[in-house]
């Protein structure tokens, strides 16, 4: 009987050692909480995403769906505003920390793309106006939805070395880098296969 029960506790530890050495390495399950992917990813759907591509530093894309630490800081004031620093801001300094929430959105801008956002919600990537059939509507920097209109500080600028640019599908619902800049590298989780 104790046999069985220690060969049981065994086999129990093996596959949860072999989930989480899974999870870390290869893929990573992720749900999707609100409607800011919409229509690409509906809220509560489940997506499987690549963690392998990031830990072995293959190059992100225009274009990719990543998930990526939530910054601590969602919105930047024009009061709050600096030119001169456009990088998200996090308030701890361990790369990828694993009680931190985790979002899912889609890299606009790579390091050195010059970002135009115009008045008129043209989204222009090194002064090319980029047509996004993934948009609903085709608008880029509409103003509206379930939340307060907010004037956003991160839409005329160059993307750092080692960061992101990332906007939700559904621009209306999301929270993104208009808001609170850009994503560096190294908080990059995974990408959607």
């Amino acid at each position: 009987m104790k046999k069985s029960i220690l060969k049981s506790i065994i086999v129990i530890f093996i596959c949860v050692f072999i989930y989480v050495l899974f999870i870390n390495l290869f893929i990573y399950p992720c749900i999707t909480k609100g409607m800011s992917m919409f229509p690409t990813i509906s809220q509560n759907e489940i997506k499987l995403t690549n963690r392998w591509k990031i830990i072995t530093g293959q190059e992100l894309k225009r274009g990719d769906i990543i998930t990526f630490e939530e910054p601590s800081i969602l919105y930047v004031s024009e009061e709050e505003f600096d030119k001169n620093n456009v990088l998200a801001k996090y308030d701890n300094k361990i790369n990828i920390n694993p009680f931190r929430t985790r979002w899912l959105k889609r890299i606009i801008g790579l390091p050195n793309d010059h970002i135009q956002i115009t008045d008129n919600y043209e989204l222009y990537i090194n002064g090319e106006k980029v047509y996004e059939s993934y948009v609903p509507y085709g608008y880029t920097n509409i103003e509206g939805g379930n939340y307060e209109p907010k004037k956003y500080m991160y839409i005329d600028l160059i993307v750092p070395e080692n960061s992101v640019y990332v906007m939700g599908d559904n621009r209306t619902e999301s929270t993104d880098s208009r808001s609170f800049g850009c994503i560096p590298i190294d908080k990059v989780y995974s990408v959607l296969f």
